[in-house]
């Protein structure tokens, strides 16, 4: 079983997460996939993470959603560590009853983790790196 949130090297893909609910009146599933883009020559993103504190603000972030939204659940996964560019860093899949409360979970969600989450990222160039920056 995987876990509802999570951060680390690998993150499980969405279709694997999926997999894992199974609830018959769950019309909608909404799938958010943040990825480092080529940019300005960017070849990947490095992200360092306060591991403990971002994990409880994860879980605090998926129960603040679940109750806001009222969606079926919300799996939020981060990767750390270096990740190139089209790799997925930043992955939440939202089971709803709907679409509309879905994207709205998804979103609401994804905003949360960029304010709140213990989460620095810095570019990395073909011939150097770049500053850090914190939110994801």
């Amino acid at each position: 079983m995987l876990p509802k949130v999570y951060i680390g090297e690998q993150i499980p893909s969405p279709e694997e997460v999926v997999k894992t609910f199974s609830r018959p009146d769950a019309g909608a599933v909404v799938i958010f996939e943040g990825r480092p883009r080529d940019d300005k020559g960017i070849v990947a993103l490095h992200y360092e993470v306060y591991d403990d504190m971002a994990l409880r603000q994860l879980e605090k972030i998926r129960e603040e959603v679940l109750f806001q939204t009222g969606v079926y659940e919300i799996c939020l996964y981060h990767r750390k560590g270096e990740v190139k560019v089209g790799e997925t860093s930043f992955l939440v899949v939202v089971f709803s009853k709907h679409r509309r409360e879905g994207f709205e979970a998804c979103s609401l969600a994804v905003d949360l983790v960029k304010e709140r989450v213990p989460i620095w990222k810095r570019e990395v160039y073909k011939d150097r790196l770049g500053d850090w920056i914190l939110g994801v």
